[in-house]
Parts: structure tokens; sequence; C-alpha cells
């Protein structure tokens, strides 16, 4: 049976981005499941993130990068390496429905039959198709179209560039900076 949460402090759904050092200009995109987060939440914010990352594997017939999704459980998400900003994007109804959406979200290898897909397909493709997907199903409420949600989360992470929040001596995802967290329902900053 589905657990329905019903409390006035559900589960938030997150969209997170993290810097790609070799690629500086784009970003990694991952969601993050947590409990309701405040200003006044001190951390460790315990998250389930999910995500697609493709790492090199060596195979008989050679060098290959496939495509897998990851499930992982972050005791801190202050902790998590590289993470830039994380945007509130939704309230979860149905943690189990939205983990279900999620692994049923298609993958796309680069020999797919679907090579249009196969070709434009990495996480951030991943993410848009699981946040749609999600969002049909029941199991959050609030989230906004994809293309609000991503111009949202690009413009908070160049303000926070332009401010300077990960120069010289600032942390990225740990140490002592908190990660930047922007909450669309209330269009305030959680953590600056």
């Amino acid at each position: 049976m589905t657990k329905i949460l019903k409390n006035r402090n559900k589960t938030r759904l997150l969209l997170a981005l993290y810097a790609r050092p070799r690629h500086p200009d784009s970003y990694h995109y991952a969601i993050l499941i947590t409990p309701k987060i405040t200003p006044k939440d001190n951390p460790p914010i315990p998250a389930t993130k999910y995500h697609v990352k493709n790492t090199l594997t060596n195979t008989e017939a050679g060098l290959s990068q496939p495509w897998r999704f990851e499930q992982s459980s972050l005791e801190n998400i202050h902790d998590d390496p590289r993470m830039l900003v994380a945007v509130v994007v939704g309230k979860v109804l149905s943690v189990e429905m939205v983990e279900e959406v999620f692994r049923r979200t298609p993958i796309y290898q680069a020999d797919d039959p679907d090579r249009d897909r196969a070709l434009e397909f990495d996480c951030r493709t991943w993410v848009r198709d699981a946040l749609e997907r999600v969002r049909g199903s029941g199991g959050v409420s609030g989230l906004m179209e994809w293309e609000t949600l991503e111009e949202q989360a690009l413009r908070y992470v160049r303000e926070k560039k332009a401010e300077g929040r990960w120069t010289a001596g600032g942390a990225v995802g740990g140490g002592d900076k908190r990660v930047a967290m922007l909450d669309l329902f209330t269009r305030r900053e959680i953590y600056v």
C-alpha cells in the first residue's frame, strides 16, 4: 500500500545542480527528496539522491560509458561534493510512488534504437523526463513545468556565482559553506 503523507510538513522534492570541473559552463543535474527544510534548521539535512551518471567501463568489447540510474542516501546534503544549489520544487505526497516513477524513467544508451533520444540523453534530460513523469503521477504537488524549474535553478546559480559564493576559499558543497538553497513555494532562500 502506498504511504500518503498528509501533514503540513510534507517531504520536499528538490532540483540540485552540481559543479562539473571539466565543464565549468554546465552542471550535473540530480533530484533530492528531503524532509521539509526551514531557515532555522541546522545541519545535518538527510536526503535521498536520484540521478543518472555515466562511468567509464572496461569490457571485453573495449571502453564504454553506459548511463545508469543511481539512488543513494545522503546523511547531510551540505557534505555532497560539488553540489552548488538545491531548489525546492515540489511537495512529495507519496515517496514510494515518486521513487517508482524515477526507477521507470527511461535511460538511453549510445547504441539505443531511438538515436535522437540517445544522442541528446544526459543527466539533465533524465531529470527533465523524471520530473515531467512525476508531475503527472499524483505523487507530488506544486511541481511546475520543467522550463520554469530549470530557468529558476539556473538563475539562482548565476546569482550565487555573481555574488562570489564559490571563489577563493569558498567551499563547494562542504566545509564551512552550506549548499545555497531556494524554496520556490515561498520564493525565499533557505541558506545563503
